[in-house]
């Protein structure tokens, strides 16, 4: 058991829930993501002395923790929280991150009523607690069993950026997102460091965890559409030059884009279809199943016509696809690139509301005003669906499930077959996490993956 110390509460069982990566009005939705002030954190490590000696290990690797948050407020999230707990239990480690002991108490009295071994999880309190918990930190991991945590610094999902799109010509509103913007989320990765008594390696990149994969080897993937706008006036160049000093890092790939369904916070994907996301991070298009094995989210081409967003995300995952296909390793090796079945769209009507109607998330003065969005318009909200939304925690691949969607049981039972492959031993479970996928996530998101030092 970790001792507590003055900046976490630790309990024998579960932990507390988070707020949603979701955006609820201009006000709202900023403030969605600006959680609250948390205490300073003493006591962590700085960059060790060696940081040639550690590396990101690949989630493929082997996993000691997996820690989660949950929203005891909401059963729907609720109900899925519990589900993955309950899949993870005999594979990995649990530990729950909650912002205080009222929400540590309350989730574990819901996860004691859905019959989950509470004796198997650990809670602990921080008021840094967020839901979509994977981007909290970075862990490395040395060959002398130390770890360390990547410091990166934190934008709010890009979050000037959008709102620079928002008013493109009233520079003064746009710089309004650093009201939102909470400098003390930025500490989040101190606290995991803290808790871990992890190493710190301090980088000057706005990223998060999921805007970029890696192999365990050396090689990172990361979309260059994301990475210019999350550090606008940096050049690719200079960008790779970052990326190549976070330790382990030898090689970076640079991709074409995410799926249109996992845009920049709330945007217009086309026409009346709309979305919220992150704005391409990896965890949504592009996972590694081993140093060489690489899985990418593709649109058949008897699926195009279906829907305009099978359009858009078949013509970026082909130029992915041939970035991949062209591209070798670490050292120098082709890639092995297997094509994954998308699902088939989720979608559902939205009218969007006032300014002062704070019941909803989506409102008409959080598109830009060019698009002539009015309250009381109808628009088309398309889920942030993958299956490459997956979480690998050891011997168990959990992967998100779209039959209840809509998604023809074959489509699903193809995706099956190709984790089996790509994964030999592992057990694939699905899971139905769609209501996860309105607010931009979804079952990798709400999880991060602590490392088994050796």
């Amino acid at each position: 058991m970790p001792l507590a110390s003055p900046e976490e509460d630790v309990v024998t069982h579960n932990r507390h829930p988070k707020q949603p990566r979701s955006l609820r009005g201009l006000p709202s939705l900023l403030l969605a993501g600006a959680l609250v002030a948390c205490l300073s954190i003493s006591g962590c490590s700085t960059a060790p002395a060696d940081l040639a000696a550690y590396r990101q290990p690949a989630e493929f690797e082997p996993t000691e923790t997996v820690w989660l948050s949950a929203e005891p407020d909401h059963p729907e999230s609720m109900a899925i929280t519990a589900e993955m707990i309950e899949a993870l239990l005999p594979h990995v480690g649990i530990k729950l991150l909650l912002p205080d002991r009222q929400a540590i108490d309350q989730t574990r009295a819901q996860l004691a009523a859905r019959a989950v071994d509470l004796d198997k999880v650990e809670c602990f309190a921080s008021p840094l607690a967020t839901f979509f918990i994977r981007d909290g930190a970075v862990y490395l991991t040395d060959n002398q069993g130390h770890l360390a945590v990547v410091d990166l610094r934190w934008s709010l999902y890009g979050l000037p950026g959008w709102m620079q799109r928002l008013y493109p010509d009233d520079p003064h509103s746009a710089a309004r997102a650093a009201e939102f913007l909470d400098p003390e989320q930025d500490k989040l990765e101190a606290w995991f460091a803290h808790h871990s008594h992890a190493a710190i390696y301090s980088s000057p990149l706005y990223l998060e965890n999921a805007t970029f994969e890696v192999n365990g080897r050396g090689l990172l993937l990361i979309s260059e559409p994301l990475a210019l706008e999350r550090n606008p006036g940096r050049t690719r160049g200079e960008l790779e030059a970052m990326l190549l000093e976070i330790p382990g890092v030898r090689k970076v790939i640079w991709l074409a884009g995410g799926l249109a369904q996992d845009p920049l916070e709330m945007s217009t994907i086309e026409g009346p279809y709309v979305g919220l996301g992150a704005g391409g991070h990896t965890d949504e298009y592009v996972r590694f199943a081993d140093p060489g094995t690489v899985l990418l989210a593709w649109v058949e081409d008897e699926r195009i016509g279906e829907h305009p967003v099978n359009r858009i995300n078949h013509d970026t995952m082909q130029r992915n696809y041939d970035i991949l296909t062209h591209a070798t390793d670490q050292d120098g090796r082709p890639l092995r690139v297997v094509r994954v079945p998308m699902p088939r769209v989720v979608e559902r009507p939205i009218v969007l509301a006032g300014a002062n109607d704070q019941t909803s998330q989506w409102q008409a003065e959080n598109f830009p005003a060019a698009e002539g969005r009015k309250p009381g318009d109808s628009v088309i909200q398309v889920a942030a669906s993958s299956y490459m939304n997956f979480l690998i925690a050891n011997d168990l691949v959990l992967v998100p499930s779209f039959t209840e969607d809509g998604t023809p049981a074959e489509v699903q039972d193809r995706v099956r077959g190709l984790l089996e492959d790509a994964f030999p031993g592992r057990t694939i479970r699905f899971i139905h996490a769609t209501p996860l996928n309105w607010d931009g996530g979804g079952p990798h998101c709400a999880t991060l993956s602590q490392p088994r030092a050796r």
